[in-house]
């Protein structure tokens, strides 16, 4: 298992690097002077040799290669620079919005995974009727944007109701709404993964067995299917956990919840780039790490490719 983890790592380095020069570069070359919008933003008339010297500070003043290779060099040791906005280090300003993110990235993780397995379950057990009107829901929750299932919530919710508020301070009871919203289409299309991987169980020999046992439908599911189907559940739900993290950031927006969705776009409105080029980076590195754990779990869950990838 070792060295299988070794390999996969080995594999991620070429992505990581890509991602790194995509990060840098998309930013780097953007239009616009990030020091020279943030002076002006601040009433501030600089002397052209003082927008140089503060060009300056912040490496703006090299060649773009060689901006590059310091900055991957800092990047690795998790030195991101200056923020030209707050003039705080980059990882700090990452670290004070992470975890609201985070908070809120798990919290509709275990909503999606609650609604996946209701709707899953509910469709193989059900009949043909409620199986097409399950798929016809889950269809609908599947296409409709993640801001306007979010505008549906706070009308219903938030100006019909009055269950919820919408300008928050980040509380638990500010969660509700935004975690509803990532929880409803992250569960409707992991819900028709559970449907589909229950149904091709259901057609498997020892299903049969254990019919003609008198095994009632839900023992069957719980003792015979369940065990069988959580290795690619759990897989699709690390994946998923990385999607809710990079895909938050309309929702948090349209929520205020302040995560790193308020961070980057804020930084992009003032032309943050050195916290545009960590925000990628973090969001690349997160997609990498949840690929490799889905693996290693793939991995673990089936007792085959475990003792081949230990004779390799």
């Amino acid at each position: 298992m070792r060295r299988f983890i070794l390999i996969r790592l080995a594999a991620a380095l070429p992505t990581l690097l890509g991602m790194s020069l995509v990060a840098f570069f998309i930013v780097a070359l953007a239009p616009g002077d990030p020091v020279l919008m943030e002076l002006r933003s601040m009433g501030i008339v600089p002397k052209a040799e003082e927008i140089e010297a503060i060009r300056a500070g912040y490496g703006f003043d090299k060649p773009l290669a060689l901006r590059y290779l310091d900055w991957l060099g800092r990047a690795v040791r998790l030195d991101f620079g200056i923020s030209i906005s707050t003039g705080r280090p980059v990882i700090d300003e990452i670290a004070l919005y992470l975890p609201a993110t985070l908070l809120l990235a798990l919290s509709g993780l275990c909503g999606a995974i609650a609604i996946s397995l209701a709707l899953g379950v509910l469709a193989a057990l059900s009949g043909r009727g409620v199986r097409a009107v399950l798929r016809l829901g889950t269809i609908l929750l599947v296409s409709v944007p993640a801001f306007w299932l979010a505008l549906l919530l706070i009308h219903a919710f938030v100006l019909h109701l009055g269950w919820a508020r919408l300008l928050g301070g980040g509380s638990l009871r500010d969660l509700v709404l935004p975690a509803l919203t990532l929880s409803l289409a992250g569960g409707a299309a992991l819900g028709r993964f559970v449907f589909e991987r229950v149904r091709a169980e259901q057609s498997e020999d020892y299903v049969r067995l254990a019919i003609a046992k008198g095994i009632g439908p839900l023992g069957i599911l719980a003792g015979h299917i369940a065990p069988r189907v959580i290795g690619p559940l759990v897989t699709s739900w690390t994946m998923t956990f990385g999607s809710l993290l990079g895909g938050s950031v309309i929702v948090e927006a349209v929520f205020s919840w302040p995560g790193l969705g308020q961070l980057i776009l804020q930084s992009i409105a003032e032309r943050d780039f050195p916290v545009i080029q960590a925000y990628l980076v973090l969001m690349g590195l997160i997609f990498v790490t949840t690929s490799l754990v889905a693996d290693i779990v793939v991995v673990l869950a089936d007792p085959q490719l475990r003792r081949q990838v230990s004779h390799d």
